[in-house]
């Protein structure tokens, strides 16, 4: 599927009024949003000890397919959906979801009487949970890149749950360098910058979107936790932010992910100033100095 048109753009945008008046509901998917490196792996983690939710490996592609779709329109569905799970299978990560192909999940999708995109989304998500052993009735996501794409994803899943990470972009644009992610400091805070700002962009439509900060988080785990669960329509046990959830794909392949299933820690917090030195920081963009600010980062 090629990009999304730039008039297709445009009228995503100007459906997004719309979203003010479509409240969450407890059976909706949650979408764990925000720049990569602000925790949201270690939130994916405590939400998944629950047993109440599944979240998968990062997906990558929903936001392109989601945009995309419209373009298939002419063609059978069984084609539809051989397109569809092609997208996940030819990503580099589709390894994380220790699936050898979607050929199974294929068959059942052909069969589906409802042959719209939203269920089909839908089904390819419980089909992943009940692939990883999980029982788990609802599923989210979490993919910084879908950041990028909230537009389109907000109009087919309006009364999902957006729960957005941030953290200090110093922090975030040191991460990304050091686990070469991208390719030095300026380019992570670029990218916290962009990601961020669509974030924000997107908050200002929907109801549904619950910040959370990263600092907050690992310097008072059982309080901020407590409070997304509750938000999210979850009970929460503070066994949770300890309890193991056994395999969960990227994490044990990828080594930025070390951390992850260690005690939560906030020793994290400001390592930049270690490290981080004065050109790094007068080779970020224009704008990092005055968003950091904005966010209430000194």
């Amino acid at each position: 599927m090629s990009p999304l048109p730039r008039m297709s753009r445009v009228a995503l945008r100007w459906a997004m009024p719309r979203l003010r008046h479509l409240p969450s509901r407890p059976s909706e998917p949650l979408f764990v949003i925000g720049s990569g490196r602000s925790g949201n792996t270690l939130v994916r983690r405590v939400l998944m000890a629950s047993g109440q939710i599944y979240i998968p490996p990062e997906t990558y592609v929903l936001g392109d397919i989601i945009e995309g779709w419209p373009q298939s329109a002419l063609l059978p569905w069984r084609e539809r959906v051989w397109l569809f799970c092609a997208h996940f299978e030819k990503h580099p990560h589709f390894d994380t979801f220790d699936l050898p192909n979607l050929n199974a999940f294929a068959a059942e999708a052909e069969a589906m009487e409802d042959r719209r995109l939203r269920p089909l989304i839908d089904a390819l998500f419980h089909f992943l949970t009940r692939a990883a052993g999980s029982e788990a009735p609802r599923w989210g996501d979490k993919t910084p890149w879908n950041a990028f794409h909230l537009p389109a994803i907000g109009q087919t899943f309006p009364r999902a749950q957006y729960l957005w990470l941030i953290r200090d972009g110093r922090d975030v644009a040191r991460s990304y360098a050091k686990a070469g992610l991208l390719r030095d400091f300026a380019a992570g805070a670029q990218r916290w910058i962009t990601n961020n700002q669509a974030c924000e962009a997107f908050g200002r439509w929907t109801p549904n979107l619950r910040p959370l900060r990263y600092e907050a988080l690992v310097q008072d785990p059982e309080r901020e936790m407590a409070g997304v669960f509750d938000w999210a329509g979850l009970e929460f046990d503070p066994a949770m932010l300890e309890a193991p959830v056994g395999p969960m794909g990227d994490v044990e392949r990828e080594a930025h992910h070390a951390n992850v299933t260690a005690p939560i820690s906030d020793t994290s917090v400001g390592r930049w100033r270690d490290d981080v030195s004065e050109e790094d920081l007068a080779a970020a963009p224009e704008d990092f100095a005055a968003m950091l600010a904005r966010f209430g980062y000194d």
